[in-house]
């Protein structure tokens, strides 16, 4: 599982102009570095999240924020979203702060926000409470309002088992196995377009896709909370407390 490393934080804040056309400004505090990808790799990542509908609407959907193309890249955050997919919230909710292909809503997006720190991710929790600080009494109200709607739909209690029944159909799917046992056997290989067929050249092992972990959803969910938990999010580099040691 890749999950996207960049997470669009401390920046989040700035003010966006409530226009559906975005400021520069505004489009940049939405974009991800992690967005950007030549097509070799967007074709690789995409084989691999084939069998999780989470991963390959997120991968889609920051493909299509790379692009400018913000309908399309809302939709596919918003299908993400029905899966578990906190960062696919998260995008969302930065998407309504600034007025990114929607008019800007504090109260929706803390709303979308608030989802996305449903798990107590520090980065997603931080960023929920830094917006909560900035809406009026009256936004608040409507937050809690927008929140209810939101978890009956997108919340872990409904969202997880629907990947869940994604990843029991995909092992179904594996080669060689109608009930998805896999054996040290299994090899697949896929070129990318244009490599001839029958050349080993280029071409990518797709058998890790196939990982057991990747399909037990009691494991994927705790490599999730590992990742979110405890790093994997670009901070900078480091720096010497005393520049002369």
């Amino acid at each position: 599982m890749e999950l996207l490393a960049t997470v669009l934080f401390a920046a989040a804040l700035s003010a966006g102009d409530g226009a559906v056309e975005p400021t520069p400004d505004a489009r940049a505090a939405v974009v991800a570095d992690t967005d950007r990808m030549n097509a070799h790799t967007f074709d690789v990542r995409a084989r691999f999240a084939n069998a999780l509908p989470n991963e390959r609407h997120r991968l889609y959907g920051a493909d299509y924020a790379a692009k400018g193309d913000w309908g399309d890249a809302l939709k596919q955050f918003r299908l993400a979203a029905r899966y578990a997919d906190k960062y696919s919230q998260h995008r969302i909710s930065l998407m309504y702060w600034h007025g990114v292909g929607v008019p800007r809503d504090p109260a929706l997006a803390y709303a979308w926000a608030d989802l996305a720190a449903e798990r107590l991710y520090p980065t997603f929790a931080i960023l929920r409470e830094k917006m909560w600080a900035e809406l009026s009494d009256a936004e608040r109200e409507r937050a809690l309002q927008e929140g209810a709607t939101l978890y009956a739909q997108y919340g872990d209690k409904v969202a997880k088992p629907r990947l869940e029944k994604a990843m029991l159909r995909a092992k179904g799917r594996i080669t060689g196995s109608r009930v998805g046992n896999v054996d040290g056997r299994l090899i697949v290989m896929a070129n990318p377009s244009g490599l001839n067929a029958y050349d080993g050249a280029g071409s990518v092992d797709l058998a890790p896709m196939y990982d057991e972990w990747r399909l037990n959803p009691k494991r994927y969910w705790a490599a999730e909370d590992a990742i979110w938990k405890h790093g994997n999010v670009e901070v900078g580099p480091t720096t010497k407390a005393n520049p002369d040691d």
